[in-house]
């Protein structure tokens, strides 16, 4: 391969390439989506010979593509970049866009560079699916780039290269005139320009021989001969005699497999071309233009420029907002600033994921929204209606002003509006909240306008909220982890304070041997003794010590709970030991109001007791019932029957008290003891008994206190 003209390339400004506003709509959109995938992106950019040349020059200049950026994976080199990167390119190519020289005609130009870039593209990989070069996408990739240095050209000089081009020149005549005025031929420039990319030689060599005669690449490798006659296939959008002569020359393919490839190729760019309200009709011939740069799609470019720009400023904004409250007191500042929205409620999932709670208001003290705890359940609110089905939703809505709640009718009111407008904050599977906001009509139709703009700043309220829900988990986890450290610790220590008191023990029993019936001084003895063993009881209970928690109240449903430990102990218990369960719930039970992490400790020792006691397998009998009465008082019951062996008798009186249980081994009993504690916690009550032929059972008495009682 010879070299390279004496002309240099960083006279060029390669950061500036044009590219067709209608993608890179298409693209800032795309970025916009919390959930955009890297093969989205990667459709989008090759879509434009512009954005696919600057995504290629940014891999090869941060020096993570490190053999050929043109010759690896499109999407791999978008991955190492990030969405960032791609979203900035966009950014700045958009903003490039209103300060470059093109006018209108200048634009009806650049749309026949797109659609002869675009059009190549398809017919390179089309060609090359044909005759069997296995490297469909480097081809592709070629056809599409294959006009960079006339872009490059076009950049520099808009209004003579445009003339230029307009002329229809032979090819010889073309590469003559470009030298003339600028020194190097668009085909050597685009050559040039993928060889600083790191592209591999043989893509480097397919776009600088593009313009080659037939007769001169005939022994040439394959992808210098594909991008050579997919452009003049393109360029005449025409199979005449003489390319279907060139076509069996180079490949040996029938003049009815020509014009199917050329059949496909126009097939592919109009349908690329409609999703952006471009209609290409074939036709019309080769001469058919369309402009990239009218009056509409130019505000269509400054409104999304303008919503990111926005929203990277709200990101800003809310990231330096502290913890979760103070980040949806601002998001409620911002939907005011941007949309107009002078009042709102933010709405939280509780940790269960069956309801929402109200957690911070700009119209409402927070002892007045505290009480809006709203079930996610189908018809029970507009709000869980648009949690659950992740959409927005309006009280303003037509026919929805019919079946309002009264917990709907509450929160308009509240927000003091004629209506209330519901957006869903959701992170990919994850429902994070719900924001209520009050809205006229007139606020209802500018909202359902930005309806775009509006879902992105739900998506970046969501994506803050998130973060800030993980580090708080975070940080409990590390508290958790400390507070077993400790107790580890604690553990340890309690077994080193057993081993003196045992041997102290041991001394006393031999002394007392020693000293025979000296009654006076066994009396003393034996005191010492039982002081020691209580000594040793103390010590034993500190195993149990645990940081005083606060009794957090919510609501809980019981049953609901069964279910889902059950669901669990089967999975990783019951079927590998041959435990069936047996379960009779009362659904006429309703949820109450207590601690849900304590019920779950408990159910879960209690379970998991009877899982031990039943090593060989058996069954595990689980029932609830509603309105057990006490003294009067109403209370929901929960048993829980094994088959094992049941409670060794004498145990019975002592089993909620940390004694050495049956399990063997070092246990200490303290499980039983932890779920009297917690019970009494709640003001639950727990006994058990030893069934007639087998196992033990223990009944569990649960305050039936009904939220709104």
């Amino acid at each position: 391969m010879g070299g390279f003209p004496d002309n240099n390339i960083d006279n060029y400004e390669l950061g500036q390439l044009p590219s067709v506003p209608h993608v890179l709509l298409q693209l800032i959109e795309a970025c916009h989506k919390a959930d955009v995938s890297f093969d989205e992106l990667s459709e989008i950019v090759q879509r434009d010979v512009g954005l696919c040349a600057k995504v290629l020059a940014a891999a090869e200049q941060s020096e993570l593509t490190h053999s050929g950026a043109a010759g690896e994976s499109f999407s791999r080199q978008l991955v190492k970049l990030g969405v960032n990167t791609v979203r900035t390119i966009a950014i700045t190519t958009a903003v490039d866009h209103f300060f470059s020289p093109f006018d209108e005609s200048h634009g009806r130009q650049l749309g026949r560079v797109w659609r002869d870039s675009l059009a190549t593209a398809h017919c390179a990989r089309g060609l090359a699916q044909l005759v069997g070069y296995e490297r469909t996408e480097e081809a592709y990739l070629a056809g599409l780039l294959h006009k960079t240095g006339a872009l490059l050209l076009l950049q520099r000089a808009p209004t003579q290269y445009a003339q230029l081009i307009g002329r229809d020149l032979p090819e010889g005549e073309l590469d003559d005139s470009e030298i003339a005025l600028y020194g190097v031929t668009a085909s050597q420039l685009a050559g040039q320009i993928a060889r600083q990319w790191g592209a591999t030689p043989l893509l480097v060599d397919a776009l600088r021989y593009q313009r080659e005669s037939t007769a001169s690449i005939l022994d040439a490798p394959r992808l210098v001969k594909l991008v050579n006659f997919s452009r003049r296939l393109v360029t005449r959008m025409a199979p005449d005699e003489t390319l279907v002569e060139q076509a069996e020359q180079l490949f040996e393919l029938s003049e009815a497999e020509v014009k199917g490839l050329l059949a496909g190729v126009q097939e592919s760019v109009a349908a690329v071309a409609s999703t952006f309200g471009v209609s290409i009709d074939w036709q019309l011939g080769v001469e058919q233009d369309f402009s990239t740069d009218s009056e509409d799609v130019r505000l269509g470019l400054a409104r999304k420029v303008r919503e990111f720009a926005l929203l990277d400023g709200i990101q800003r904004h809310l990231a330096a907002s502290g913890e979760l409250q103070a980040v949806l007191r601002t998001s409620l500042h911002d939907l005011s600033m941007l949309f107009g929205i002078g009042s709102g409620i933010c709405f939280l999932c509780d940790a269960d994921g069956g309801s929402i709670s109200a957690v911070v208001a700009n119209c409402a003290e927070q002892e007045q929204i505290s009480e809006f705890v709203l079930k996610l359940k189908p018809g029970r609110s507009l709000l869980a209606e648009s949690v659950m089905g992740r959409r927005v939703v309006s009280s303003l809505d037509p026919g929805v002003a019919e079946r309002l709640s009264v917990v709907d009718r509450q929160l308009v009111e509240m927000l003091g509006k004629e209506g209330m407008i519901c957006l869903p904050l959701h992170r990919g599977v994850n429902d994070i909240g719900v924001v209520a906001a009050a809205v006229s009509r007139v606020d209802l139709h500018r909202l359902t306008r930005d309806a775009e703009f509006l879902r992105c700043f739900a998506e970046t309220l969501a994506t803050a909220v998130e973060q800030r829900q993980l580090l708080a988990r975070g940080r409990e986890e590390a508290l958790q982890q400390e507070r077993e450290l400790k107790q580890s610790q604690l553990r340890k220590l309690v077994h080193e304070a057993n081993n003196p008191l045992a041997i102290i023990k041991n001394y006393l029993q031999v002394l007392s041997i020693r000293l025979g019936n000296e009654s006076g001084v066994q009396d003393q003895l034996s005191i010492l003794s039982e002081e020691i063993e209580r000594v040793a009881g103390i010590i034993l209970r500190m195993r149990d010590i645990t940081p005083m928690q606060e009794v957090a109240h919510g609501v809980v449903d019981v049953n609901e709970l069964i279910r889902d430990l059950l669901g669990v102990f089967r999975v990783s218990h019951f079927v590998t030991r041959g435990i069936r369960a047996e379960v009779n719930l009362d659904d006429s039970a309703p949820p109450i109001l207590s601690n849900r992490n304590s019920l779950k400790q408990i159910l879960t020792n209690l379970i998991k007791n009877a899982v031990e006691a039943m090593p060989e397998g058996g069954v595990l009998s689980v029932t609830s019932r509603d309105r057990v009465n006490i003294d009067g008082i109403q209370y929901i019951e929960l048993r829980l029957a094994d088959s094992g062996p049941g409670i060794a008798e004498e145990l019975l009186d002592s089993v909620f008290r940390p004694v050495k249980s049956t399990k063997g081994g070092a246990h200490s009993g303290l499980g039983l003891t932890i779920v009297k504690n917690l019970l009494s916690d709640i003001d639950g009550s727990i006994s058990c008994s030893n069934g007639v032929k087998s196992g033990a059972e223990f009944i569990i008495h649960l305050p039936r206190s009904v939220e709104n009682q």
